[in-house]
């Protein structure tokens, strides 16, 4: 009896998330700390734009930010939707996860095309897969792979942990 392989040529240790899908990796953006707080929106005062040839000073509109992209609070592991890119410094984001001074975030390309899921931690875990049904898998056993497309991991409703999304 013949076997599938998985070939993962890139991996990603997925945050839950209620509000978005599993980033797109391979479009990776700017990072940084946000250097004030807003209940909405990432502020980065460092992002001058001064020198294009230093990424780490591109301003938001430099870096190519568009509405729809994914920021990741790299602080706490949440993550929301870029819905707005209001001037160079600053970002509208569609959830509150910004609140303070001194988060640290990274930002990514929009939703990917579907990844499988390697399962570190048993438990339950609930997904959106890529036909777009909000599907709940009960028991998923830990260190095992999770053959179904997937474009998000849920919050509520999985209890499984280290989940890693692999491409």
């Amino acid at each position: 009896m013949a076997y599938q392989k998985l070939q993962a040529g890139k991996a990603w240790s997925v945050n839950t998330s209620d509000n978005t899908n599993i980033p797109n990796i391979s479009l990776e953006g700017p990072s940084g700390t946000t250097t004030s707080g807003s209940a909405t929106q990432i502020i980065d005062a460092g992002r001058t734009g001064i020198d294009p040839a230093v990424p780490a000073t591109l301003d938001f509109r430099q870096a190519g930010i568009v509405p729809g992209m994914i920021a990741v609070n790299t602080t706490d592991g949440t993550q929301t939707v870029i819905n707005s890119v209001v001037n160079a410094t600053t970002l509208g984001v569609d959830n509150n996860i910004f609140t303070t001074t001194a988060k640290g975030y990274a930002i990514y390309g929009g939703s990917q095309d579907g990844s499988v899921l390697y399962i570190g931690g048993a438990g339950n875990i609930k997904v959106t897969t890529v036909a777009g049904d909000i599907v709940t898998f009960n028991g998923v056993l830990a260190g095992s792979f999770f053959p179904v497309n997937v474009l998000k991991v849920f919050s509520t409703g999985t209890t499984a942990t280290n989940i890693i999304a692999l491409w």
